[in-house]
């Protein structure tokens, strides 16, 4: 199913071939590929819902601090007029948190009462297929995001670690409508950009969106600032435990673009 899907999606954006097209404002002499790396100052929030309790992992669990991870991109163009452009982008994170809880909480059917520590191991991979129409100064963009999440949580009780808990997020990937705008303020080497994917079905639910300052430091090279905001819902992989995750990733950013 998942395969005739995405052939479905691919055909679309293939038949928009007009919209398909290099880097017209950055600089068409350098070739159609960019590659981005740069810091993202990330803050880790959500919550585990079940008939018993909730859980959020900010004021039960203690992941209150801010941690910098580093975030990359490729963008590829081409010139082929029925074949989309793909931009990659990537980022993991990897926290740990202790906490006294105020009161007990139920997690994946095990009571916790005291002091709990927690891991989190976080990477997601977005694959962004996608055309774009060019008009003077903006440009927008379509197409799909193919997304890619691997959580795992581990919560255990300090005092007895027998008493653990493992947390798995989304096992399929999600395939979300992307949409983008850019505005090329090309007198003063400055690109105005906002994009966003969002899908709702169910239970389950995956938003993204950041908005940037892009400013040309020099012919091949951009400097980006801005803020990110990445999320997603699911249900425990045994649906009879009726227990619902809600994560959050946010913060600001700053990248540095190369164009080839």
């Amino acid at each position: 199913m998942f395969k005739k899907f995405l052939f479905v999606c691919f055909l679309s954006i293939s038949v928009i071939s007009p919209l398909f097209a290099t880097y017209l404002h950055d600089d068409p002499k350098l070739g159609n590929i960019a590659l981005e790396v740069g810091l993202w100052n990330t803050s880790l929030d959500g919550s585990i819902s079940n008939v018993d309790s909730h859980t959020t992992l900010k004021g039960d669990l203690g992941f209150d601090d801010k941690t910098v991870i580093n975030a990359f991109g490729l963008d590829l163009k081409n010139d082929i007029f029925w074949l989309p452009n793909v931009y990659i982008n990537y980022f993991i994170i990897n926290k740990s948190a202790n906490s006294t809880l105020k009161t007990h909480k139920i997690i994946d059917e095990k009571d916790f009462r005291d002091s709990v520590s927690s891991d989190i191991e976080y990477s997601e991979l977005n694959t962004i297929l996608y055309g774009f129409l060019q008009q003077s100064i903006f440009e927008f963009d379509f197409g799909i995001n193919i997304k890619k999440v691997d959580y795992t949580q581990i919560t255990r009780e300090n005092y007895n670690e027998r008493d653990e808990v493992v947390l798995i997020g989304p096992t399929d990937p999600m395939i979300l409508p992307y949409g983008a705008l850019k505005i090329d303020l090309d007198a003063i080497d400055t690109v105005l950009k906002f994009e966003t994917s969002i899908l709702a079905f169910g239970d389950n639910e995956a938003k993204d969106y950041r908005y940037s300052i892009n400013y040309r430091v020099m012919r091949n090279v951009y400097m980006s600032y801005g803020y990110r905001y990445n999320s997603w819902k699911s249900k425990n992989v045994d649906e009879t435990k009726n227990e619902k995750y809600d994560m959050k990733i946010k913060g600001n950013y700053l990248n540095f673009k190369i164009l080839f």
